[in-house]
């Protein structure tokens, strides 16, 4: 006797679902952009973002073996150039990641408006200790110039606050 009524996880729901709007392909493209980050990187993940997977026809030569895609990846302009050196690594990445073939090729769109809802990491930063706060007084004590020693002070707990 079956219970429909126990508890399940979401994951085994998703699937069933999603199936009839997804399809087989475009569950790649989820897949592809719910882990971008862990798959290229997040120095470049903050650059740019998978914006179409094209699953190409094939011809009767073609036939059989696993579907190829080109996938359109919207880049930050100045990015771009630095990207396109990169875009055979990123290939093998993205296969590597879906064990077969999957990426043909990457075909790159200069648009930073893609990259609007992307939001800055906040930078961390640590509160000074008494020491480092009169060490930075102590080497800036010597400066004449206003300006140069409020300048070089802040330059100082900037570089003292980081976390490493």
């Amino acid at each position: 006797m079956t219970t429909f009524n126990r508890p399940r996880p979401l994951s085994d729901l998703v699937p069933g679902l999603t199936k009839d709007i997804f399809g087989k392909k475009n569950l790649l493209f989820g897949k592809l952009i719910a882990q971008w980050v862990d798959i290229v990187g997040p120095e470049t993940a903050a650059h740019t973002m998978p914006v179409e997977l094209k699953f190409q026809r094939k011809t009767e030569k073609e036939k059989g073996g696993s579907p190829q895609a080109v996938l359109l990846l919207g880049v930050q302009p100045a990015f771009a150039l630095e990207f396109s050196y990169q875009k055979n690594l990123m290939i093998e990445r993205l296969n590597a990641f879906f064990g077969y073939p999957a990426i043909k090729d990457i075909k790159i769109i200069q648009d930073s408006s893609i990259m609007d809802n992307k939001k800055p990491k906040p930078v961390k930063i640590k509160p000074l200790t008494l020491q480092e706060q009169q060490s930075i007084d102590a080497v800036t004590a010597d400066i004449k110039d206003n300006d140069l020693q409020t300048a070089l002070k802040n330059l100082g707990k900037a570089i003292a606050s980081r976390k490493e």
